[in-house]
């Protein structure tokens, strides 16, 4: 039984998703909350295995609130639902679980749900482990990704990807002037190319380390990676990831 708290400062949105709740199983909302105060003193108190986090509440916002719950009750999975998409990127790097849009939907919901009872914490520790290791293996390996497009499986040279990102639920595959969806996790996709030039550099990215145009220093000491044509985004590197990246890339 996932224990949930629900933060927003709209008591029509924290109904809304309460009912939405209360149709899953497994599911109990444990307590509300209307501002960052309020969500903070409850997740100490009540120590719920889930948090249902709106970003733009009154007084503190709530991704600062997050980072405040990350120390309270570190144990908490943090989801934001929020009416705004611009703020996913920022609240993947606070470590979110899951990012949802209001008006809320039944569907994704039981699909952020899910993800949550699957959520193996291992899973991240052994890939980050596995990322620093030499890749060694005695089997052929092909490097090519199977997608689908236009109701075909296409296979995608791993040469062709700059890039891959989690947002709101999917994998996007970014190839030259153009995305393309993956039907998998994060995670699997970062397996299945361990060992190859792609590498997991963010929570929620995978870089082409061939690709890499520019590497841009940024706000204590971490960085971001800019990638050759096609590449509109930057992409944030984890601090954790640093040191194996510039030694990657010969940087001092």
């Amino acid at each position: 039984m996932l224990r949930v708290l629900i933060a927003d400062d709209e008591m029509p949105a924290r109904a809304e998703l309460k009912y939405i709740l209360s149709l899953l199983e497994d599911t109990e909302v444990v307590g509300e909350a209307a501002d960052a105060g309020q969500v903070i003193a409850a997740a100490d108190e009540l120590r719920p295995d889930v948090i249902f986090l709106d970003i733009n509440m009154r007084g503190m916002d709530g991704l600062e609130a997050a980072k405040i719950i990350r120390r309270v009750a570190p144990q908490a999975m943090i989801v934001f639902a929020t009416a705004y998409d611009e703020y996913a990127l920022k609240a993947f790097e606070i470590g979110a679980m899951d990012y949802v849009l209001k008006p809320f939907d039944e569907g994704r919901i039981r699909k952020t749900i899910d993800r949550i009872q699957r959520y193996q914490p291992e899973d991240e520790v052994a890939l980050l482990e596995d990322a620093a290791k030499p890749a060694v293996s005695a089997e052929i390996q092909v490097h090519k990704l199977p997608v689908e497009k236009n109701g075909k499986i296409m296979m995608l040279a791993y040469d062709e990807i700059l890039y891959a990102y989690a947002s709101l639920g999917t994998v996007k595959i970014v190839i030259e002037q153009e995305e393309i969806e993956y039907h998998g996790s994060l995670l699997e996709l970062a397996e299945r190319v361990k060992g190859t030039h792609l590498l997991r550099v963010h929570k929620s990215y995978i870089a082409n380390m061939d690709k890499v145009k520019e590497v841009i220093p940024w706000f204590k000491g971490t960085y971001w990676l800019k990638m050759v044509d096609g590449g509109k985004e930057e992409i944030p590197v984890s601090k954790s990831r640093i040191k194996a990246i510039k030694a990657i890339l010969g940087l001092k």
